[in-house]
């Protein structure tokens, strides 16, 4: 049974903790409505006073916690939840990249926030994860995933990541020199029957996979390519680069108030541009701490 804190023990807990804060952005206190994605045995420790739906790509069974509604990504969010009425946040921790249509899963999520409303959601950082060997996802893939509706990974999708994944823990490279070129994954054998079963007609609906890698630059790029191609509605709002001892990176989206397309795509570069430049000058001091 999911306990919920109250409002001050809530907010005891999220300045102990920088990541209840972020995931918290520009969410609405002590009221609001929302949606988390994909909270599995451990949902966040949101207050009472927060009314909120949890989402996932598989039934409650499959997802080992929490479900209300089942939504693939495809579609409107809003019917898959029951209702007509627009949400004023969602969140989605470590969940996005399993969506097998990354963009129509974005679209959907965007309708469902009122002009105001907030997407916070962490990604794995690939370098950091058991797909550090892995390229990042490309702009074609994801508006291939689109253009076919996806709703269920492709045979790609599943062969990608069993074949190129390598056996690292989340916080491993940051506390011993592993290399992860010299670490063995599955063989081309194995991949190909995992891709091939998980597949399927018939196949079980809770096999899901790291459908999409990114590292925090090259989600900045794609996303950057989609607001400028009409196809991404979001305006960043806030957004943290991998830390050391982390495994993830943050981002946080607003479903802008611009409705003209010139307007909204000024913000979403001007915003894009800002959190590049401090993700950049973050990584040359690093590089400067590391040549000691």
């Amino acid at each position: 049974m999911n306990t919920r804190p109250n409002f001050d023990d809530f907010l005891a807990l999220r300045r102990s903790d920088p990541r209840l804060a972020r995931l918290t952005h520009d969410v609405a206190l002590p009221r609001s409505q929302g949606v988390e994605f994909g909270p599995g045995p451990h949902p966040l420790p949101l207050p009472d006073g927060l009314s909120v739906r949890y989402v996932d790509l598989v039934s409650e069974d499959a997802a080992g916690g929490s479900v209300d509604h089942v939504w693939n990504g495809n579609g409107s969010l809003l019917a898959a939840i029951g209702e007509d009425k627009t949400r004023d946040f969602a969140i989605a921790r470590l969940f996005a990249h399993r969506v097998p249509n990354l963009l129509g899963w974005f679209r959907g999520v965007f309708e469902a926030l009122r002009p105001g409303g907030v997407l916070n959601m962490t990604l794995p950082d690939k370098r950091m994860t058991g797909d550090a060997l892995r390229a990042p996802s490309t702009l074609g893939e994801i508006l291939e995933a689109d253009h076919l509706g996806l709703t269920r990974p492709s045979f790609r999708q599943f062969f990608d990541h069993r074949r190129l994944a390598v056996p690292l823990g989340p916080q491993q490279l940051w506390r011993e020199p592993v290399d992860p070129a010299q670490l063995t994954g599955a063989g081309t054998e194995e991949a190909l029957a995992f891709a091939q079963e998980a597949s399927r007609d018939g196949a079980d609906a809770g096999i899901t996979c790291h459908c999409w890698v990114f590292t925090p630059l090259s989600f900045l790029d794609l996303i950057e390519e989609l607001s400028r191609a009409g196809l991404f509605p979001f305006v960043i709002s806030q957004f943290a680069t991998t830390e050391p001892g982390s495994s993830e990176f943050f981002v946080c989206l607003r479903h802008d108030h611009a409705t003209e397309p010139a307007r909204l795509l000024e913000r979403q570069t001007v915003a894009i541009d800002h959190v590049r430049k401090i993700a950049l000058e973050r990584r040359r001091r690093a590089k400067l701490m590391a040549s000691e």
